[in-house]
């Protein structure tokens, strides 16, 4: 069994294995442990970090705080196709890697893409000619046209 309890001298939180009869705390003082006042039990010690965090919130005042903090905050993907894929389009450092990158992604987020998903895509990559780029990736057979005025990324791995 595993347990919080706090230091007498510095006020601060410390977990414990209930078990021992003395322990240290950071400021050098000796804390005996069964006069302590447990503030809280945990049966793991993985469950104990975190009691210790909101026993050292609940010392500074901060419990709602804490409990806010420590629930994680569900990310939301963006429903906007176009700008999920200049995030990630965006990563590469070389104008080629990002147009590969951004055929790769329309590809992968619509099948098959638009000259106006493109332009959109560049545009939010800063790439002004986006039919010079276009065409650039169709002569390097790294897009290909399936059906007119459709484009696609053609895929290197099978």
């Amino acid at each position: 069994m595993y347990g919080v309890i706090v230091c007498p001298r510095c006020k601060r939180a410390k977990g414990v294995d209930l078990k021992q009869k003395t322990t240290t705390c950071a400021c050098g003082f000796e804390i005996r442990i069964a006069p302590s006042r447990v503030r809280a039990r945990a049966d793991t010690a993985r469950e104990l970090a975190s009691l210790v965090g909101q026993v050292s919130a609940e010392l500074a005042g901060g419990l709602a705080a804490y409990r806010k903090a420590a629930t994680p905050a569900r990310r939301r993907r963006s429903r906007d196709v176009h700008l999920r894929i200049v995030g990630v389009a965006s990563k590469p450092h070389d104008r080629a890697g990002r147009l590969r990158a951004a055929a790769v992604e329309l590809t992968r987020e619509l099948e098959v893409f638009s000259l106006g998903d493109w332009t959109r895509v560049l545009a939010g990559l800063g790439i002004a000619d986006a039919e010079g780029a276009l065409a650039t990736l169709i002569r390097a057979n790294l897009v290909m046209e399936p059906k007119d005025g459709f484009y696609r990324a053609v895929s290197l791995s099978p």
